[in-house]
Parts: structure tokens; C-alpha cells; sequence
């Protein structure tokens, strides 16, 4: 391992429990995706001591763009009440995560959204806490982004539905309300398309990084709303209709 990455990694993790944030001029940046999600595997396990990764944020802006990804450490059932001393800043997300429903070949195979299909069981509906521990991280690279787990905090999964493949993603709405007012209205919003576009690629992904997908792992799949920033004390609905909602509260 590269000296300047454990570096790297070592002030990530502190950053994480001292919720100091790092200064990154003067530090070397990950040179490649390959350098940062080597930053991340290191800061996950000294975060994470023994846990397998099993949530993971996935996604691309774009159905052209190339996925990028970040396992979740911090998931939580909504609704939820997260303390607001636990994070630097409080930015929401609403979402879709696929939950699997099978175990998945450690080997990385070629895979279709057709040949997945049959491995997703539920579609949830998440609320993302977005959180940085990179004190310029309207500057910062993309490269620092990811090294900085896509700037995730934590997750909150609400509820979904199984009957998926009934759902016509191009015209579902979602919706983002904060304290009992309707912040964001969308329909159609996702940025790939469909949510299941993002799976062959997190499918393979984990298989090279983790050991493959297993059932009961969850792949979220990109914003719907954009990020919404809400203080300390505010209630968050994420909520879609046809498919289920999430509450999150910042205490």
C-alpha cells in the first residue's frame, strides 16, 4: 500500500470520529478511482473493524457516466432520529436502493439489467444524509470526493415494495418535505434513467472489491432531488409514491 494513501486514510479516519475536517492543501490526492477506493476500504475498516460491506452508494450522473461507488457503514431503519453533533453538515437525498434477494458469484462476471433482474427483491425507499470531512468540499475533486465516500453520512431505508417491475420509473414522482412542507417535487428525476441500470456495474464492482453482493445487501442508485440542506431539529420525508417513504429527524 502506497505510504501517502494509509496516510491519506489515517486523517480520514480521524476526521470521521473527531469531526475535525481536512485541510487538503498540501496533501497528496488520490491519483486514480483505483487510489481512492483504496482510501476508502482502509478508513472503513478502522471504522468498521471485521464488518462486511453490505450497503453500498452507487450510481453516475448520467446514463453515459462511468458508476462510481462507496460502501455505507452507518444504515438505520427509518424512521429515524440521527444526532446532529454526529455530523459537520446536514444535506438530504431521496432515493431508491435495490435490495438483493440472492447471493451473487464472488467472481466478476458479465452481466445484464435483464440477467439481474431476478436477484432483486425489493425496491426501498432511502433517505441519504450526505456529510463531508473535507473542509473545502465545494472545491474538491472529484477524486477527493470519492475518496471521501461520495460525501455519504449515513442511510436511512424506509419502506418499498417487491412488485418492482410494475413500476414505470420514467414518470414516478418523488417528493422531499421537511417539516410538514413539500420541498421538492420531481418525476422521472433519476439520473441514469432506471434504477437498475447502475446494478450490472456495482455487481461487478463488488465482486473484484468485496467478495460479491450477497442477499440482504443494498445498492442505492442515485438522487431523485438533488441535496436539499436542512438544520438541527428538522423532521425529513422522503416519500414515493407507489413505492413507499422514510422519515429522518436530525436531533
Amino acid at each position: 500500500m502506497n505510504a501517502a494513501l494509509e496516510n491519506l486514510a489515517a486523517q480520514f479516519t480521524q476526521a470521521w470520529t473527531s469531526r475535525r475536517q481536512i485541510d487538503a492543501v498540501g496533501l497528496q490526492a488520490p491519483a486514480s478511482a483505483q487510489d481512492a477506493y483504496a482510501v476508502q476500504d482502509l478508513v472503513f475498516g478502522a471504522r468498521f473493524p471485521g464488518k462486511r460491506m453490505q450497503a453500498w452508494k452507487a450510481g453516475a450522473s448520467s446514463p453515459e457516466g462511468e458508476p462510481s461507488a462507496a460502501p455505507i457503514g452507518a444504515v438505520y431503519p427509518s424512521p429515524a432520529v440521527l444526532p446532529a453533533s454526529a455530523f459537520n453538515m446536514f444535506c438530504i437525498e431521496a432515493e431508491v436502493a435495490l435490495r438483493m434477494g440472492r447471493d451473487l458469484p464472488p467472481e466478476a462476471q458479465t452481466w445484464s439489467e435483464a440477467d439481474l433482474a431476478g436477484s432483486v427483491d425489493e425496491v426501498l425507499v432511502t433517505i441519504e444524509l450526505c456529510d463531508t470531512r473535507l473542509a473545502e468540499w465545494k472545491a474538491a475533486s472529484a477524486l477527493w470526493r470519492l475518496a471521501d465516500f461520495q460525501l455519504n453520512g449515513a442511510l436511512v431505508i424506509g419502506s418499498g415494495t417487491q412488485e418492482w417491475r410494475n413500476i414505470d420509473f420514467a414518470a414516478q414522482p418523488a417528493e422531499l418535505w421537511v417539516n410538514g412542507q413539500k420541498k421538492v417535487a420531481k418525476v422521472g428525476s433519476h439520473p441514469m434513467g432506471h434504477p437498475m441500470k447502475v446494478l450490472p456495474w456495482t455487481v461487478r464492482h463488488c465482486a473484484k472489491r468485496s467478495g460479491g453482493l450477497k442477499a440482504g445487501d443494498l445498492v442505492t442508485t442515485g438522487s431523485w432531488t438533488g441535496m436539499e440542506f436542512v438544520s438541527p431539529g428538522d423532521t425529513v420525508l422522503a416519500h414515493f409514491p407507489g413505492i413507499g417513504e422514510a422519515t429522518l429527524k436530525i436531533g
